[in-house]
C-alpha cells in the first residue's frame, strides 16, 4: 500500500461537525518518536470546503483515493472525517523497524466500513474496533464510532545486516566483491545464455536492421578512432554474473525482511490501539491557538539525530559508538502559524543544563546602542548578529568536546587536549575588545557604476586587436558596521595597505581600490565603531555627522532584541534580478513577477529562555484574498491546471 495515500489523507483530515467524545491523543503511545498535530478545524475556516475540495481534485486525491476502494469518492464530504478535531500522525522507533500511526477522527454515523478500505482483507475486530488489513499484510487499519487508526511502517535494513540476526532469519550477507565465485558466475552465465536464447529465437526478420546497424558503424568509423576501447576489452561476463547474482541476493533479503515486518505488524498492532502508555497528559501536542494549522513535535532531537545515522557506518569510520553522541538537543516543537496575509514557521528547542551554559554565555552582549543612529531611510534587505565574542571564545573548548568528541573515537583525548590548550592560550577579553561580536549589515539599493571590460575589435582580415571599453552596470550598495573598542588591528593592516598602493586614506576615510572583481570599498573609524561600505556619500556622510537616520521602528527592534535577524524586502526582488541582469528561464518568470505583490521575508532567532532557544521564518503574502492560506490553496490550484494544460 502507497504510504503517500495515508499521508494525504491524514493531512487532509476534513469534513464533519460533531464533536469526538474521545480525545485522541489516548492513543499515541508514550515511546512516539515525533507527533504531527493537524488543525482542521483552523484549516477550513481560514479556507473552504469548496476551496480544499477543488485543490485535492487538482492534485488527482481522489483518484489516487479511488485506485483502492469499489465505492467511489468524489469529495472531502464523502471521507466521512470529522473537521472539529484534530488528527495526529506519528511515529515509533526500535533497533528493528519504526512504525507511522495516523489518527482520525470520524463523524457520527460514519461509512467508512462502506466507503473505505473495500479492497483490504477483514480481521476479526479488537476491543470494540473493526479491523483491515492490505493484502501485502505491511498496513493495518482499525475503526470504532468515533476514530480511524492507520499504521504501517518499515524494517530497518542495518537492523538485519549483523550475523547473528541475518542466521537468525535466514538472510545472505555475501557481500557484493564475495560473489565473484566460479559457481556463482557459471550459474549467472547459464541465466544470460538461456536470456540470450530466448531473444534470438524472438527475432523474425534482421535484414533491415543490419543493414542500419552497417550504416551506422560505417558512420561512427571516425568517432571510434578517438575512443578509449580500454574498458570495452577488459569486459568480462563475470561482472554481469556477479551484478545479477547480487539483484538475487537483494531481492532474496528484501522478501525476508518484508515478511518478517508484516509478522511483527500484525503482532504489535493490537497494542497500539489502546496504548496504556500513552501522551493524552502531553500539552505540547495538543494545538489551542487557532492560528497555528500544524504542529510538529520531536520527542528529543538527539535521538531523531542518532536515528538519522546507522550505527554501524559511524563505528567503521570514527569508532563511535550512538550512543556517546549527546548533544543537549531535548524536545522540540516546530508550529506552522496563518495570522491574517502572512505565514510563519516557528520553532523551539529544550536545551539540557550544559549547553544552556554555553548559549548564556553567547548571548551576554549587549548590542551597540549607537547602531540605531546609522540605520539607512532606505533599504533592501538588512541583517544583524549579536554573539558575544568573549562569551564564545569562553566557551570554545566546550563546544569542542561537545559536537567533535563523540565522533573522534579514541582521539578523543586528543581534543579534550586541543581544547584546554585553546582555553589556556586564548584571551578572550582581548579579542572582545577587537571584535565584540555585534554586526549590522544593510543592502541599500543598487547603484549604477562604470566598468571597464576587455573585448575585441577585428578587421577584414579577421586579424583581431584587444580594446578596453566602458559600460555602466548596477551593482549591490551595502553598508556594514560593527563595534571595536580596540581598532589598532585594522588600522595598522589598512596603513600597511597604504604603502603597498593598495589604499588611500583622505579626511579620515579609507578608500580600497576596486579590483578586477570588486567595486572599490570604504572605510571610517567613528568612536567604537567601524564602518565599511561601497557607497562613497554614505560613508561620507557618517564621518561628517550628516547621515540621515530612518524611522522604521520596526527596525531598530529587530536589531535591539534578537540575536540573529534577517530581512528582505521580497517586493523588490523582480525589480534587483532585472538589474542585475540574472537570467531566469521563462517558466519562473510568472513565479518572479508576483514577487512585487509580497511583503517582507523574515528569519530571526531569540534570546535563550527557560531553557529554550526559539527562532522563526516568516513571510507576508499578497493580500489578494481573504487570508494567506487561501491565497496559498488558489496559487496551487493555478499552477497544478496550467502545468496539466501544458
Amino acid at each position: 500500500m502507497n504510504i503517500k495515500f495515508f499521508t494525504l489523507l491524514s493531512i487532509s483530515v476534513l469534513a464533519g461537525i460533531t464533536v469526538c467524545a474521545q480525545e485522541l491523543t489516548r492513543k499515541i503511545p508514550g515511546n512516539a518518536q515525533f507527533v504531527i498535530t493537524i488543525n482542521n478545524k483552523a484549516i477550513v475556516e481560514k479556507s473552504s470546503i469548496a476551496l480544499l475540495n477543488e485543490t485535492l481534485v487538482k492534485l488527482g486525491a481522489f483518484e489516487k483515493i479511488n485506485e483502492r476502494n469499489d465505492y467511489p469518492t468524489n469529495t472531502i464530504m464523502e471521507l466521512d472525517f470529522n473537521l472539529d478535531k484534530q488528527a495526529y500522525v506519528y511515529r515509533t522507533d526500535a533497533d528493528s523497524l519504526y512504525y507511522i500511526g495516523i489518527l482520525i477522527p470520524l463523524k457520527a454515523n460514519h461509512q467508512v466500513k462502506e466507503r473505505m478500505f473495500s479492497k483490504f482483507n477483514s480481521r476479526s475486530s479488537h476491543d470494540g474496533f473493526e479491523r483491515r488489513v492490505s493484502k501485502d499484510g505491511k498496513t493495518q487499519v482499525a475503526w470504532d464510532q468515533e476514530s480511524l487508526f492507520i499504521m504501517t511502517g518499515s524494517p530497518k535494513s542495518s537492523y538485519f545486516e549483523t550475523e547473528e540476526i541475518a542466521n537468525l532469519y535466514g538472510l545472505d550477507l555475501e557481500r557484493y566483491d564475495e560473489l565473484y565465485s566460479p559457481d556463482t558466475v557459471l550459474v549467472a552465465e547459464e541465466a544470460w545464455a538461456t536470456a540470450e536464447e530466448i531473444v534470438v529465437a524472438d527475432t523474425i526478420d534482421t535484414t533491415e536492421w543490419e543493414s542500419a546497424a552497417e550504416e551506422i558503424v560505417d558512420e561512427t568509423q571516425e568517432w571510434d578512432s578517438y575512443s578509449d576501447s580500454t574498458e570495452l576489452d577488459s569486459y568480462d561476463l563475470a561482472t554481469d554474473s556477479i551484478y545479477l547474482a547480487n539483484l538475487a541476493r537483494e531481492a532474496k533479503n528484501d522478501s525476508i525482511r518484508n515478511d518478517v515486518f508484516v509478522n511483527w505488524l500484525a503482532k504489535d498492532f493490537a497494542n497500539y490501539i489502546n496504548p496504556s502508555n500513552n501522551l493524552a497528559n502531553h500539552k505540547s501536542i495538543k494545538i489551542k491557538d487557532q492560528n497555528i494549522l500544524l504542529r510538529f513535535w520531536i520527542a528529543n532531537v538527539d535521538n531523531l539525530y542518532r536515528e538519522a545515522y546507522a550505527d554501524n557506518m559511524l563505528y567503521s569510520i570514527f569508532g563511535t559508538d550512538l550512543k556517546d553522541i549527546k548533544y543537549g538537543y531535548e524536545d522540540a516543537t516546530i508550529d506552522l502559524i496563518q495570522h491574517e496575509h502572512s505565514l510563519k514557521i516557528a520553532g523551539s528547542v529544550h536545551i539540557d543544563e550544559d549547553l544552556t551554559h554555553i548559549f548564556k554565555a553567547l548571548h551576554k552582549n549587549n548590542i551597540n546602542k549607537k547602531f540605531a543612529q546609522y540605520i539607512p531611510e532606505n533599504h533592501l534587505a538588512y541583517a544583524s548578529m549579536n554573539i558575544s565574542t568573549e562569551g564564545y571564545l569562553k566557551q570554545l573548548p566546550s563546544l569542542l568536546k561537545l559536537s567533535y568528541a563523540p565522533l573522534v573515537g579514541e582521539y578523543a583525548d586528543v581534543l579534550q587536549i586541543v581544547a584546554t590548550a585553546l582555553e589556556i592560550g586564548l584571551d578572550e577579553k582581548s579579542i572582545a575588545k577587537v571584535l565584540k561580536g555585534d554586526n549590522v549589515f544593510f543592502l541599500n539599493d543598487l547603484q549604477k557604476v562604470s566598468k571597464e571590460y576587455l573585448t575585441y575589435e577585428y578587421d577584414d582580415d579577421y586579424n583581431y586587436t584587444e580594446v578596453m571599453k566602458t559600460k555602466e552596470e548596477y551593482s549591490p550598495n551595502f553598508l556594514w558596521m560593527f563595534t571595536s573598542e580596540d581598532q589598532r588591528l585594522f588600522q595598522k593592516t589598512l596603513e600597511f595597505a597604504i604603502k603597498k598602493e593598495k589604499v588611500e586614506l583622505d579626511e579620515d576615510i579609507y578608500t580600497i581600490h576596486a579590483t578586477k572583481d570588486t567595486e572599490a570599498m570604504y572605510v571610517v573609524f567613528k568612536k567604537d565603531i567601524v564602518f565599511v561600505g561601497n557607497n562613497f556619500e554614505q560613508i561620507s556622510a557618517i564621518q561628517k555627522n550628516r547621515f540621515k537616520t530612518g524611522n522604521d521602528p520596526k527596525v531598530k527592534k529587530d536589531i535591539f532584541t534578537h540575536p540573529f535577524n534577517f530581512v528582505i524586502n521580497t517586493s523588490s526582488i523582480p525589480e534587483v534580478i532585472h538589474k542585475l541582469e540574472i537570467p531566469v528561464a521563462a517558466s519562473w518568470d510568472p513565479t518572479l513577477q508576483n514577487l512585487s505583490d509580497y511583503g517582507k521575508l523574515q528569519i530571526r532567532y531569540n534570546k535563550l529562555s527557560k531553557n529554550r532557544i526559539s527562532g522563526e521564518m516568516s513571510l507576508e503574502l499578497p493580500k489578494k484574498d481573504s487570508n494567506a492560506l487561501q491565497y496559498i490553496l488558489k496559487q496551487v490550484i493555478q499552477n497544478v491546471g496550467n502545468t496539466s494544460s501544458n
